[in-house]
């Protein structure tokens, strides 16, 4: 190579190192920031969107202020969506509100009570429609909310958070939550509650479960109703197991906390396992115990958002 094409090609080399500084220098952007599903530049936006009602749009760039609702927005915006759900009970519409507003205060970098007040109603919401993915959302934006020292109804989800890892069989995540409470924390009504399911389920005292079932404080119930069919395969195996050659299927709607004869039949037919005899009163336990086994197995994995 000559000395002129070596000038030539050292020319070549430092321009397209001085182009590809002058790139970088002009696309240079403030790390992003993640929360709630969003990336945003590293700085708070005020909104000035008037609009009480806004639909859910994730966010690919910086939030524009005008499509951003201020605090004293969110506000009424919450008032309505209270009247509206209690009136029109329409899940979809009201799951994706208040999306939008979580993602609105999310934005605004807005951490207050009123913050906590969205993400406690909206988990009430899910749980009553047993939307487990949304509730674990909300659940977990509110443990950190509480950490932060902001006031809430701390002991109700406290209490959420135990039996929603019981139905995920998270036994870790449980020893965990139950090491982190005080004394006064574990004599809160709805705290001991949970954690006296926790003892039901772990030494498989299904008589008292099913009583704990029946009295669940708040929504509890809702979460329980997760996995109150997995528990009632498990106990049934047992009953089986101790109860031979039947049952009296009087006494396992009882035991098993079924609200009528109906319930329990459809559900030992969805188990494979109605299986009757002596005027249609009795269980085969011997014959029905083969179904459960086979149908318990069904229950073995659930995922992250709690769904089987």
């Amino acid at each position: 190579m000559s000395a002129e094409e070596e000038a030539k090609k050292l020319r070549r080399l430092r321009r397209f190192e001085e182009d590809k500084a002058q790139f970088k220098a002009e696309n240079i952007t403030t790390p992003p920031t993640h929360m709630e599903g969003v990336a945003y530049e590293n700085r708070t936006v005020v909104g000035t969107s008037t609009k009480l009602e806004k639909q859910y749009l994730r966010l690919t760039s910086a939030p524009d202020p005008a499509t951003v609702r201020p605090l004293a927005i969110l506000k009424q915006t919450l008032a309505l969506l209270k009247d509206k759900w209690k009136v029109e009970q329409n899940y979809t519409y009201i799951c994706d509100q208040f999306k939008s507003m979580r993602q609105d205060l999310t934005v605004q970098r807005i951490k207050n009570e009123f913050t906590v007040e969205v993400y406690e109603i909206h988990a009430r919401i899910a749980l009553e429609k047993g939307d487990l993915g949304e509730y674990n959302q909300c659940q977990t934006q509110l443990k950190g909310l509480y950490s932060s020292g902001i006031e809430g109804k701390v002991m109700e989800f406290t209490a959420y958070r135990i039996l929603y890892f019981l139905h995920t069989q998270n036994w870790a995540d449980v020893n965990a939550t139950m090491a982190e409470l005080t004394i006064e924390q574990k004599a809160d009504e709805f705290v001991q509650h949970a954690l006296q399911v926790r003892s039901s389920l772990a030494t498989s005292n299904y008589h008292r479960f099913f009583q704990l079932y029946n009295t669940a404080p708040n929504m509890g119930g809702y979460l329980m109703d997760q996995f109150v069919e997995r528990e009632r395969v498990q106990s049934l195996i047992i009953l089986c197991k101790a109860c031979r050659p039947d049952l009296s299927l009087d006494f396992i709607q009882h035991e098993l906390s079924f609200d009528d004869p109906e319930a329990l039949l459809k559900f030992l037919t969805e188990q494979k396992a109605c299986i009757l005899k002596d005027n249609l009163n009795f269980l085969d336990t011997r014959a029905a115990h083969l179904g459960l086994v086979e149908s318990s197995r069904k229950y073995k994995k659930i995922d992250i958002k709690g769904q089987l």
